[in-house]
């Protein structure tokens, strides 16, 4: 997860706030900003500061509450936790709202005191892996595909990698700002029957969620050869090949004796 640390002001009137806060896309996020001093809050403003781009979005002050403004009237809300403390919820966060957030007080008698909140965001990732295929001209090869789309870019890993010969990576970026991560790998047959693999597990990482999938292998274990059994085996056929031959001599001696 992004790292979340807490700031203060180097005047006397400290404001405790997060430097950086993540919201995953279409769900709700909150922003705290805390006056630490006993000072009177006439009004607390909140900024929106996206590249040079600085807009009021909204006010909150104890006569006159939570005062929108455009374009987030129905999707923000000011409010007050304690005397001094406020906070403003998003609803429904889009990559519009990806933009560093100021709380500016206005104090009495101190004047006006601010800091800011980046907020970054997310997306839940989606893992997806494709059949394994042979690889063509080669018969000790199988091909697997693995993706996986997600904000930030998810990672990729193939358990155990002994069995891995080779592995390509891709990264492609959406329109929607997701990125698609792609890995092909080559698959050693030989590596697999070695180690006794049933199967793989992907792993994919990602700070809102990680996933694991199972990958069945379509290889038929050799078992270690039996000595006993294989001289069993070569036993009865040469008993039965005897007994075989003493039936077809014995009825051609009876043959041969009733034409006398």
């Amino acid at each position: 997860m992004l790292l979340v640390c807490t700031q203060e002001s180097e005047s006397s009137q400290k404001i405790k706030h997060k430097n950086y806060e993540t919201a995953i896309l279409g769900r709700n996020v909150t922003i705290f900003c805390n006056l630490t001093s006993l000072a009177n809050v006439l009004q607390v403003t909140w900024q929106k500061i996206q590249g040079s781009l600085l807009q009021n979005i909204g006010t909150y002050s104890h006569k006159y509450g939570e005062n929108i403004l455009p374009p987030y009237v129905n999707r923000l809300h000011c409010q007050i936790l304690e005397p001094n403390a406020f906070f403003i919820t998003i609803q429904g966060v889009t990559f519009e709202d990806e933009a560093c957030y100021k709380c500016l007080f206005n104090t009495f008698p101190y004047g006006s005191h601010e800091e800011q909140t980046c907020l970054n965001i997310l997306i839940v990732p989606e893992l997806i892996i494709t059949e394994l295929y042979p690889v063509n001209g080669s018969e000790d090869l199988l091909n697997l595909h693995c993706s996986a789309v997600g904000r930030p870019a998810p990672g990729i890993s193939i358990y155990p990698s002994q069995a891995l010969v080779l592995t390509q990576e891709y990264f492609t970026k959406n329109p929607n700002n997701t990125v698609t991560v792609t890995k092909i790998h080559n698959i050693s047959l030989k590596t697999v029957r070695s180690l006794g693999l049933q199967q793989l597990v992907v792993s994919m990482i990602h700070p809102l969620r990680s996933e694991e999938k199972i990958v069945p292998l379509p290889v038929k274990q050799e078992g270690p050869e039996c000595p006993f059994l294989n001289w069993s085996i070569t036993a009865i056929v040469f008993a039965i090949l005897f007994f075989t031959s003493c039936v077809i001599s014995t009825v051609l001696c009876i043959y041969f004796w009733k034409k006398r």
